[in-house]
């Protein structure tokens, strides 16, 4: 039967556990007046339960084969919309003229390009959660000092509160996979006021282009970055001239840039 297994050209492993797929959806915190869009429908078990809050559900599926056995499944849920098209090309205001709520069981390689639709659109966003794997849920909440401190940390956090809040063994899905999940909570914060966004980019990515290299060492090896000037940035903002990328704020970041800019 066409859609009865997973496919791995689309990575899907889809979660089984009824009561881990309730405690998901009521960590949305849904009402009947929400407006709902789900990232990957697969066999409807997320679906069905956010169908019952009552609220306006879109629920997107990349892949054609699940589309006839959701329709039918939800032909008579007339707050539900089955919508077959990958959900990272979708544009909010096609399907809701205001704030959503968003949630979906993401696999790992998109993961980063859900971020950063999530980012593009977080003044709509009321709340999201996401579950991936662990070491990416890992990376996306930690804090400055952690060895999982990364770029997708700090541009991720300057736009969302992030909150780990469950793990998720491999027997919860099917088929299981190698390694355990996490789900996390999205929360819009506002957004740090950061001039020149492409620019600050640059310098935290090319911060930790090297981790065990110093953050000096990374930096300078951009064309334009005299050395001797920027220790002595780092001087001006009581940063430690041998530091890493790892120990480095959000704000001490935005500072650099903005200094090494000028």
């Amino acid at each position: 039967m066409p859609g009865r297994y997973p496919k791995k050209r689309f990575s899907q492993v889809f979660l089984a556990d009824k009561k881990i797929v309730r405690k998901i959806v009521e960590l949305l915190e849904i009402t009947g007046d929400d407006t709902v869009f789900e990232i990957g429908s697969g066999r409807g078990t997320l679906t069905e339960l956010i169908a019952g809050t009552g609220a306006r559900l879109f629920s997107f599926e990349i892949d054609r084969d699940l589309i006839n056995n959701l329709e039918k499944k939800f032909n008579e849920s007339e707050n539900v919309a089955i919508i077959n098209r990958d959900f990272l090309e979708t544009e909010p205001a096609r399907y809701s003229d205001g704030k959503f709520k968003l949630i979906g069981n993401i696999p790992y390689d998109i993961t980063s390009p859900l971020l950063d639709w999530m980012i593009r659109y977080q003044e709509l966003i009321v709340q999201a959660v996401i579950t991936t794997q662990k070491e990416m849920a890992q990376r996306i909440s930690s804090e400055p000092g952690s060895k999982n401190w990364a770029p997708i940390s700090i541009f991720c956090q300057c736009a969302f509160d992030v909150q780990s809040v469950i793990d998720i063994p491999p027997k919860a899905f099917y088929p299981p996979p190698k390694v355990f999940s996490s789900t996390l909570i999205f929360k819009p914060r506002e957004k740090y006021r950061i001039d020149d966004r492409d620019y600050f980019e640059k310098i935290v990515r090319q911060s930790f282009l090297h981790r065990r290299k110093q953050l000096v060492n990374n930096l300078s090896l951009l064309p334009g970055i005299d050395k001797n000037r920027l220790e002595g940035i780092l001087d001006q903002l009581n940063l430690d001239r041998n530091c890493r990328a790892e120990q480095i704020s959000i704000e001490s970041f935005m500072q650099l840039a903005e200094l090494l800019k000028s």
